[in-house]
C-alpha cells in the first residue's frame, strides 16, 4: 500500500491554524474594528431576529431570541436567518 507523504489530516490542521494565526492578529491589530464589526452583526441579528417574529405572528411562528442566533443571523444575513427558520421548522415542526 502506497503511503502518502502529507496525510491529509495535516493540511487540515496547518489551515486550521494558519486561520486562527490570521484571525488573532488582526484582532490585535485592530482591535476597534472588530469590536465594532461585532457589534454591528448582532445589532442586525436582532433586528433580523425580531423582523422574522413580527411577520412569523401572523402565521404563529417564533423563532427564540437568544444571543445563538442573534450572532448567527448577523454574521451570516439574510441566508443565515432563512437557515435558522428552516432547522427551527424542521427540528420543532408544529
Amino acid at each position: 500500500m502506497l503511503q502518502t507523504p502529507f496525510p491529509t489530516t495535516w493540511l487540515l490542521w496547518g489551515a486550521l491554524i494558519l486561520a486562527a494565526f490570521f484571525t488573532i492578529t488582526q484582532v490585535v491589530q485592530y482591535p476597534g474594528r472588530i469590536a465594532w464589526k461585532l457589534v454591528k452583526s448582532v445589532v442586525m441579528g436582532a433586528v433580523f431576529i425580531l423582523a422574522v417574529n413580527w411577520v412569523g405572528q401572523y402565521f404563529h411562528y417564533h423563532l427564540p431570541f437568544n444571543t445563538l442566533t442573534t450572532l448567527t443571523a448577523g454574521f451570516l444575513g439574510i441566508p443565515g436567518v432563512a437557515a435558522l427558520v428552516a432547522m427551527h421548522l424542521w427540528m420543532f415542526p408544529t
